[in-house]
């Protein structure tokens, strides 16, 4: 009897378990639609319906390990209560460990979330980490401890689209370089005709359990077989993010045809500075003889291969070699080894991230203004947008098309159009500096 009650009572506490709780036997046996969706790989010319297979597949992956392969019971710290805050201080020293230096940077090429998404996630992340009832306070006793730079707030949350420059020192002249950065990113986006596009939220995941993440994909255009257009995930246009990526990476890494673009690189940068470095050396002594060391060729594409923004950008090279098309928006950290005094159970957690996923899931915002940032860490690991030491905003080009009576209409990235000669005119002077007059215009 007292067996048959406690299965019951087993039961009960697992009304909702997840799609995956099953032995490790049982799933790779089994056939599996993820498995398959997982092998693609993404290209330049990839279609949106299937950059969202593969970002379908790698979420699900990520999600499943978060669960299955991640013990949800974070043990807590034993010992005195002072034990526990110089933990916590020791990791605050951690997150601000740039920011302290008072000598580094990185710079981002990030999206913001509107305000409708915001409040979205914001109300998520609410519901999700309720039952933690934490605190930002390092000597709270009760519920437990989430620094206040682990939680981004609800004006900063954006989407990292890039990483052009990981950490660094900075140096003289930093500014003009992330000024030449900036303007390398816009003639992209010119030049290249990167439009306003559309996103669509698609699930929560507490990331290696430790790292709230919202997940999003891709909106594209197809037809039905009555010529009707629809926008969804099922897209056959090009991946408008995966694109937008490879050329991101591609502008700031190789040199163009006409060799008017240099690389913008840590790599060349060092070089250029070596270079300079060199000559006005050889000029003071110039009846001295220098021998430059020349490293083999094997070595210097060993080199080439390992610029920080091709490894460092979310979704662009994973640790397989392999894009994934990860699109992500942090929305908090936690800090597992000085979470909280006692055990903490993150069962919930993980469930309230699948409700919050079916609640929310399928929010759409449109990708329409870029921001290229270099902070200093002031905001912690996950928020480049505290007070930092470069900032400017770069609108995307719109789609216009000039009619036979010369009215231009200007596409709003929702699909529909906005019909004003004197908007599409002025967006053409703004244009004609960078990509030549008209060349925005079909």
């Amino acid at each position: 009897i007292r067996r048959w009650i406690g299965s019951i009572t087993n039961t009960s506490d697992t009304t909702d378990p997840p799609p995956d709780e099953c032995p490790a036997s049982t799933q790779s046996a089994a056939p599996s639609i993820v498995a398959h969706f997982s092998n693609l790989e993404l290209a330049y010319n990839t279609p949106v319906g299937e950059a969202n297979k593969r970002r379908t597949a790698s979420y699900y992956e990520k999600a499943r390990q978060a669960y299955n392969d991640i013990d949800p019971i974070v043990p807590g710290v034993s010992g005195p209560p002072s034990h526990l805050i110089s933990l916590r201080r020791r990791e605050v020293d951690r997150i601000l460990s740039y920011w302290k230096r008072g000598d580094q940077s990185h710079r981002a090429i990030v999206v913001m979330c509107d305000a409708s998404t915001r409040k979205v996630l914001s109300e998520a992340r609410e519901m999700i980490l309720g039952p933690l009832d934490y605190s930002a306070d390092v000597e709270a006793e009760r519920g437990v401890w989430i620094p206040e730079w682990n939680m981004v707030p609800e004006e900063d949350m954006h989407i990292t689209v890039a990483l052009p420059w990981w950490w660094h020192t900075r140096r003289e002249g930093d500014q003009e370089l992330s000024r030449e950065m900036a303007a390398r990113f816009r003639q992209t986006l010119l030049m290249e005709f990167h439009y306003p596009f559309q996103i669509e939220l698609e699930r929560f995941v507490l990331l290696g359990g430790k790292i709230l993440v919202a997940l999003w994909r891709c909106v594209g255009e197809r037809k039905t077989e009555d010529g009707t257009i629809i926008y969804d995930r099922h897209g056959e246009s090009v991946d408008p993010f995966v694109k937008l990526r490879e050329e991101i990476v591609r502008c700031f890494t190789t040199e163009s045809l006409d060799n008017r673009l240099q690389p913008i690189t840590y790599q060349s940068h060092r070089s250029k500075l070596t270079q300079s470095s060199n000559e006005k050396y050889n000029s003071s002594n110039k009846n001295t003889t220098t021998c430059n060391t020349v490293l083999p060729a094997s070595q210097q594409e060993e080199i080439d291969r390992r610029h920080t923004i091709t490894h460092k950008t979310p979704g662009f090279n994973t640790s397989k070699n392999k894009a994934d098309g990860f699109i992500h928006t942090t929305l908090c950290r936690l800090p597992l080894q000085c979470l909280s005094s006692r055990d903490v159970d993150l069962s919930p957690i993980h469930r309230l991230c699948r409700e919050a996923s079916a609640t929310f899931g399928g929010h759409r915002m449109v990708v329409s203004r870029y921001r290229f940032l270099e902070s200093m860490g002031e905001g912690g690991e996950s928020n480049p947008c505290v007070n930092p030491i470069f900032d400017e905003y770069i609108d995307a080009p719109r789609r216009c098309k000039v009619e036979i009576d010369g009215d231009v209409a200007v596409e709003d990235g929702m699909g529909g159009v906005v019909n004003s000669s004197v908007g599409g005119l002025q967006m053409k002077e703004n244009y004609r500096a960078t990509i030549g007059p008209g060349r925005n215009f079909v």
